[in-house]
């Protein structure tokens, strides 16, 4: 180690340098204190071994200097004196000394507390490269985390662009949807759009599980749903150039064909087809929470029976069900997760209280009522944040 003697006697100055250079150690002498405040500006003593008592700063004021000013490493620092009873442990301690030697001064005595001293040092030495590299381990991981939630928040973005941004898709219809993701990305998704002019498609689906997997699904879901070739909701008509509007169980059916074996991969949705001309919808329930039908006088029902999640069992028949929309009255769908909020003593939001909420809205514009319901929900959790996709899609019948 690199020794640092504060020692105003010569003889026992010489006698503690011809020790510690026996044992190894690099030294230094000082005559007293302020000597050794102007060698320890190097900051390069290991080690302390310094007189209690010194002409001008003592030992205890050293000590202080020692430890308040910055340095890379640490400074161990034993204190003695050759004068019995001048050791005050509680005021040496305090001032910043690991350790004490009484009288008289004895090389194996001395020999072993400085060797504890290394293995102090040396532990601490040790100590400072494992933070070291924690540190940098840490930084790593920020810098990855940063990456990843930058990349979500992107991927949240796409995803959001996605959704539907008309809402008066045809004269006598509007819509309006909401979609709450518990995390960065949602599984839960829904869309609509107008064929040949008459007829308003949609549909409203929600992934099971949480984050990328489930939004990976559903991002897959929302291409495929879409009027394109390869879709499994339009046929076309090679002899009458036409796209032909699949019927709803079929649409279901072949998705729950195409995406098996899923395994935790399996989804619910709804599927849909409203006749803009008659207000009748017919649509195909699988797993998803059943509709809620609201009329002018706020009177709400529920509209179909349940159905088998997509993606669990091959060769699921499905059904279909079909109501009327006339005008005045609005279709509400909605995800699960509206149904797993809870307030703080674990009692979920019921089913009777989304019916209410329904009700009480139709005064206002779907969108409004969207908004209501959340707030709703986000009152009975009290601030807490959602444990699923929040999920809702009105359908207004002018």
């Amino acid at each position: 180690m690199n020794v640092l003697v504060v020692e105003e006697d010569l003889n026992t100055q010489n006698m503690l340098l011809g020790w510690l250079k026996d044992w190894g150690h690099q030294v230094t002498t000082a005559k007293d204190g302020a000597e050794a405040k102007l060698l320890l500006q190097n900051d390069g003593y290991e080690l302390l071994l310094s007189d209690w008592t010194l002409p001008g700063l003592d030992a205890l004021e050293l000590c202080r200097e020692i430890r308040e000013r910055p340095g890379s490493h640490y400074c161990y620092i034993i204190l003695y004196t050759l004068k019995a009873g001048e050791i005050d442990f509680v005021a040496g301690m305090d001032a910043g000394a690991d350790d004490f030697v009484s009288i008289p001064l004895e090389a194996g005595r001395l020999r072993v507390r400085i060797r504890a001293a290394e293995r102090i040092l040396t532990l601490r030495q040790e100590l400072a490269e494992q933070n070291a590299s924690l540190n940098r381990l840490n930084e790593k991981l920020g810098t990855a985390y940063r990456t990843i939630q930058s990349d979500l928040q992107a991927a949240s973005a796409l995803q959001a662009g996605l959704m539907p941004t008309i809402f008066d898709v045809h004269p006598c219809f509007r819509l309006d949807w909401l979609v709450i993701p518990s995390s960065f990305l949602a599984g839960d998704n829904l869309n609509y759009f107008m064929m040949q002019d008459r007829y308003l498609v949609f549909y409203h689906l929600d992934v099971a599980g949480h984050g990328i997997p489930s939004a990976l699904l559903s991002v897959t879901l929302n291409h495929l749903l879409s009027p394109q070739p390869g879709s499994p909701m339009v046929r076309f008509d090679p002899q009458l150039e036409l796209k032909r509007i699949v019927p709803p169980i079929d649409v279901v059916g072949e998705l729950n064909r195409r995406f098996q074996p899923q395994g935790d991969g399996y989804f619910t949705m709804i599927y849909g087809v409203l006749d803009t001309q008659t207000c009748e919808v017919r649509f195909c329930q699988a797993g998803h929470p059943i509709p809620l039908q609201c009329n002018q006088r706020g009177e709400v029902v529920t509209v179909g029976e349940g159905g088998f999640p997509v993606g669990l069992w091959p060769d699921m028949t499905y059904e279909e069900t079909t109501t009327v929309l006339p005008a005045g009255e609005r279709l509400l769908l909605y995800s699960d997760g509206v149904l797993e909020c809870t307030n703080p003593e674990g009692v979920a939001y019921s089913l009777d209280q989304l019916k209410q909420q329904l009700s009480a809205s139709m005064e206002v514009s779907p969108k409004a009522a969207l908004e209501l319901i959340q707030r709703d929900l986000e009152r009975w959790c009290e601030g807490n944040s959602f444990p699923d996709d929040v999920s809702m899609l009105i359908i207004e019948s002018k």
